[in-house]
């Protein structure tokens, strides 16, 4: 049995679809579902039901996540006992989603060094899924992450202490005119193809996106000119008049000020994410005494600030 089996697993239980979780391992989807069925025959029962759209774990395959979870924890746990990494605990790996680091995730530790000096952070970024996975398997101490019911997080707040940062809300924005209106609007007609910038189907924001816009009685046409994971990327292309963009708002909200870039939307096409730190209750013990009191005393002095 590899390891990589069960990562492939946790990444499948959050996803439910064989193409966005091989996209996600970076491994293609014949042989993602090769390693899903070696783990299933190793351990003797069906742990996906592919006979749904989408698939869905069965029985087995709920009552395995967890165990799942904590087997690739203890692992890695256990080679870091053996010595793989250093007894001291030099510094905090901190595992970011990709678009906090462009504005949140300075402000925040600024805020955290102003209460306890001398920390220092190894830093990381990537995609939601990816933080889950490198959490439950010991590769860093600390998660932050964007939440949204929309988009169920299989993290157990048992097993991982949370605590709530932040809120923001994903708005759809676009280049503004001479007259600081939008370039594009979402109430225009369906005749019209509106030039989208997207994020990946796999990825958090992605499937925020693909809810908002998906299965609504007055749906705009969209005609995809540009995918990125990255939000800085679909930000610079949406200052560019390229087409429109889902932002969070603190990463729009100096252009919205500037009348660099304008809503394309009202409320209906925002949607409101919560930010969360998630540890593990072993590696929060590892922290800087007082540290994780220290993070709990954080979020509303944040919210205030921003």
């Amino acid at each position: 049995m590899d390891i990589e089996w069960l990562e492939d697993f946790l990444v499948l239980s959050d996803l439910s679809s064989f193409t966005r979780a091989a996209q996600a391992r970076n491994v293609t989807q014949s042989a993602f579902s090769r390693r899903i069925r070696s783990l299933e025959e190793w351990i003797g029962i069906s742990l996906v039901d592919r006979d749904t759209v989408p698939p869905r774990l069965t029985m087995a395959g709920h009552l395995f996540r967890d165990a799942a979870s904590e087997m690739v924890r203890h692992l890695h746990d256990t080679r870091i006992a053996l010595g793989h990494r250093s007894k001291v605990f030099a510094g905090i790996k901190l595992f970011v989603a990709h678009s906090l680091t462009q504005n949140f995730l300075p402000v925040w530790i600024r805020h955290i060094n102003e209460h306890i000096s001398g920390l220092k952070f190894e830093i990381s970024a990537g995609e939601n899924y990816e933080g889950m996975v490198s959490l439950s398997s010991g590769r860093c101490d600390l998660l932050m992450v964007y939440h949204s019911p929309a988009v169920p997080m299989s993290i157990d707040d048992k097993s991982y202490p949370m605590v709530t940062l932040g809120h923001d809300k994903l708005i759809p924005v676009c280049k503004a005119d001479i007259e600081g209106e939008p370039m594009y609007t979402l109430t225009e007609s369906k005749l019209r193809n509106l030039p989208l910038l997207s994020y990946p189907p796999e990825t958090f924001f992605g499937r925020i996106c693909n809810g908002l816009i998906r299965f609504r009685p007055t749906d705009p046409f969209f005609n995809v000119i540009a995918q990125s994971p990255h939000t800085r990327v679909l930000h610079s292309l949406a200052l560019d008049g390229i087409g429109i963009a889902w932002l969070p708002e603190q990463c729009a909200l100096e252009d919205l000020r500037e009348k660099r870039l304008a809503l394309a939307g009202d409320d209906e096409w925002s949607a409101r994410v919560e930010i969360r730190l998630y540890a593990s209750q072993e590696r929060s013990r590892l922290l800087q005494a007082n540290l994780w009191e220290n993070i709990k005393e954080l979020p509303d002095m944040l919210v205030a600030a921003g």
